[in-house]
């Protein structure tokens, strides 16, 4: 398993070194496609990279955007990614409305989730995502793929529904290692002692089933992975 890892020497170095991977990737794809495929992922870690990223001088119009994953609740709620990225990233950066795909967490759930697959297919017959982003949660999840990871998130849709009692929202949107594994780059944005500890143990481990409790593991097996860490 290779991957890059960009270990930084503060918070201020963690956000510049996470803004200039971005920046590249999204110029580079560009130079070379015409346009670039950016899946975010949310969280409080990312908060400070959208905002100092959308304030870079990129052709943005070229840019089109998508959720790696979201909670099943209003747009607007406080714990929405679609509200994270509107209230960081999309404060400055002129992304054509066109260009966002989220998903409508105003349909049934069901609904919803048939939705963004949709949508997620048209936009991703232009071709694979060129960069997603990816935290790492206490448990080991990517995305909202909760170990242990069901079948269908190794499946062959592009989107489905998880669930968790580890959290106050239960209901996730989330893609599947369809889109996460056929990324260009995966990036991942760890920082703190807690994020240390879990990458450790998830770098360690030689479990048998190891798809099912790490699905950062399987996504980086897949090659393409860049690790931008702050670790104290």
């Amino acid at each position: 398993m290779q991957f890059d890892h960009i270990q930084s020497a503060s918070e201020e170095d963690f956000v510049t070194q996470s803004v200039a991977t971005l920046l590249g990737r999204l110029q580079q794809s560009i130079d070379e496609f015409g346009s670039a495929i950016l899946g975010l992922s949310g969280g409080s870690t990312p908060k400070a990279i959208y905002t100092a990223l959308g304030k870079e001088d990129i052709d943005w119009s070229k840019v089109f955007l998508f959720l790696v994953d979201d909670r099943y609740i209003a747009a607007d709620d406080a714990d929405s990614n679609q509200k994270l990225v509107r209230e960081t990233l999309l404060m400055n950066a002129s992304i054509p409305e066109s260009n966002i795909i989220f998903p409508d967490t105003s349909l049934p759930l069901e609904e919803c989730i048939s939705n963004y697959e949709a949508n997620l297919a048209e936009l991703l017959s232009k071709g694979i995502p060129h960069s997603v982003t990816l935290g790492l949660g206490g448990d080991g999840h990517i995305a909202s793929l909760f170990p242990p990871v069901p079948a269908a998130g190794y499946g062959d849709r592009l989107v489905i529904h998880t669930e968790t009692e580890d959290f106050a929202v239960r209901d996730r949107i989330s893609v599947t290692m369809v889109i996460i594994g056929s990324a260009d780059r995966k990036i991942f944005f760890l920082k703190g002692e807690d994020k240390k500890f879990v990458w450790d143990e998830m770098m360690q481990s030689e479990d048998a089933e190891d798809m099912d409790r790490w699905p950062a593991k399987a996504a980086l097996q897949l090659g393409g992975g860049i690790v931008i860490s702050a670790f104290a």
